[in-house]
């Protein structure tokens, strides 16, 4: 009865229409995750203006179909990005800023809407970005994604009766299950694969340093973007070309970040009408990250330079 309650209150308070326990936090949702053996659906959201995320809660998560399937599996935490002024308000800054600072720690960057699961002791194991046409849709995708955690669980499990580089091995593949924004999140098994493969054969050796490396490059890379803005002689796009170029000679430099590099470049060469090395730049903005969200579009650019621009360059129309 008091379970029946708790689900009442949060269904009032929130104007939701479905039972779905909610919980403000991930840290405030692992009680009832582990008392329930629930996992945590980390619903990454801009759910009063983003067409798909609108979609997602009313079409979706919002139906009966979608409560009867998973509403004993998961507790819901929202995690919202408001644009209208509205929500803005409706929003505490501070939370706000928490809720910028949550998606850039678990390098959220397929768009919104993303979903993150959790199990109950608050280790991510899979995503679901964007949302689907059904609930039907959506569910398998969520089947789907439950059962990266299974075999998490289970190479795991295998690593309990090992030693040594065997046992490194077993909880590589545990890890290898998981997406690669979730891997430095296991900091404790990371640590021990490193110890145990001193010569870093599995390749680990980088997992719990690249969050932390990304988030100086990427910050670089927003200072370079923002002396760019605005800047539209000549000069200034030579100049910003050369900052572009030497960037991409950062040691290590994260896909994500050469994509982003190398499509600000084809950018600027088109400004400048340099065709050939705009078609060029896009090509290695796509081939540096083809698994990431800009990649579609940046594929689709590349084969509009192909069929159109290049043989219009080659007839001397442009």
């Amino acid at each position: 009865m008091k379970r029946i309650f708790f689900i009442m209150q949060l269904a009032l308070a929130t104007g939701l229409a479905w039972a779905l326990p909610q919980a403000a936090s991930v840290e405030a949702a692992m009680p009832l995750a582990q008392e329930e053996g629930r996992d945590i659906m980390l619903e990454f959201t801009g759910k009063e203006w983003c067409p798909p995320c609108i979609h997602l809660r009313t079409k979706i998560l919002e139906t009966a179909e979608f409560e009867k399937a998973v509403g004993d599996k998961y507790v819901l935490v929202e995690v919202v990005f408001p644009r209208l002024p509205s929500a803005v308000a409706a929003i505490p800054e501070e939370q706000r800023n928490a809720n910028e600072k949550l998606l850039t720690h678990h390098r959220i960057e397929t768009g919104l809407p993303t979903v993150l699961l959790l199990d109950a002791q608050g280790y991510p194991y899979a995503q679901v970005a964007g949302a689907r046409r059904t609930t039907a849709d959506y569910l398998k995708e969520l089947d789907e994604a439950a059962q990266v955690k299974v075999k998490r669980d289970s190479a795991f499990a295998k690593a309990k009766d090992l030693q040594g580089i065997e046992r490194a091995k077993a909880l590589a593949e545990g890890l290898n299950a998981v997406p690669a924004n979730c891997r430095d999140k296991y900091r404790e098994v990371v640590d021990e694969i490193n110890r145990l493969d001193p010569r870093n054969t599995l390749g680990y050796a980088r997992v719990l340093t690249r969050h932390a490396n990304y988030q100086k490059q990427e910050a670089h890379l927003r200072e370079i973007f923002n002396s760019m803005r605005g800047h539209l002689a000549p000069a200034d796009l030579e100049k910003s070309l050369a900052s572009l170029q030497e960037y991409l000679n950062t040691p290590e430099l994260e896909p994500e970040l050469a994509q982003m590099t190398w499509r600000s470049l084809g950018d600027t060469y088109a400004f400048q009408r340099c065709y050939e090395e705009t078609y060029a730049a896009y090509k290695k903005a796509y081939e540096a990250a083809p698994g990431s969200r800009l990649a579609p579009r940046l594929k689709k650019a590349v084969q509009h330079y192909e069929q159109n621009i290049l043989p219009a360059v080659q007839r001397g129309e442009l």
